[in-house]
């Protein structure tokens, strides 16, 4: 394993998404890790690929989504190939005490992608797809609509040479 921050077990360490702690054992990340190899897997066929019994194969699953460490299984998408070729990065500088409402009105607009708290310059980074350049401009004009944003800085991806999830932690991990 890599020098990552590790749980009590030894093992990675991950965040429930309640915000408690939760553990991932040995058995856990092969279970994530084969998951992310074979998204469409069955429990009966990660219990075989894994020789693991499959009431433990559904009591883990079971447990990690409880926990929020799965939190779905859905397909990763190629935007590009989708039609969204165009990846911003936006920092938002917003007026005090209108966080929430602000997170709220930058959830409603389908193109973004990520909404981060940050430190440093700006208080928001905001992830965007769009179908081109002018349509990145028309949702910069949506964003920049919302009164209290009182600044925002642009940056555009020329490429996405890594792309990771965090099943690839794990998995690169193993």
């Amino acid at each position: 394993m890599n020098s990552l921050p590790l749980g009590n077990n030894g093992g990675p360490s991950m965040r429930a998404g309640s915000g408690g702690r939760y553990d991932i054992d040995e058995t856990d990340q092969r279970i994530i890790v084969a998951l992310r190899r074979r998204p469409r897997a069955s429990v009966s066929e990660l219990s075989r690929l894994l020789s693991l019994a499959r009431g433990t194969v559904h009591t883990r699953l079971d447990r990690l989504e409880h926990r929020g460490v799965i939190t779905g299984y859905g397909p990763d998408l190629n935007l590009a190939c989708a039609g969204y070729s165009v990846r911003a990065f936006t920092t938002l500088s917003i007026a005090q005490g209108h966080h929430d409402r602000i997170v709220e009105q930058l959830r409603c607009i389908p193109q973004i992608l990520e909404v981060h708290t940050i430190t440093g310059p700006g208080d928001l980074l905001v992830k965007i797809a769009a179908r081109s350049n002018d349509h990145l401009h028309e949702v910069l004009q949506v964003i920049s609509s919302i009164a209290e944003v009182s600044h925002s800085t642009t940056q555009l991806a020329l490429a996405s040479p890594v792309l990771k999830s965090g099943a690839d932690l794990l998995a690169d991990l193993d």
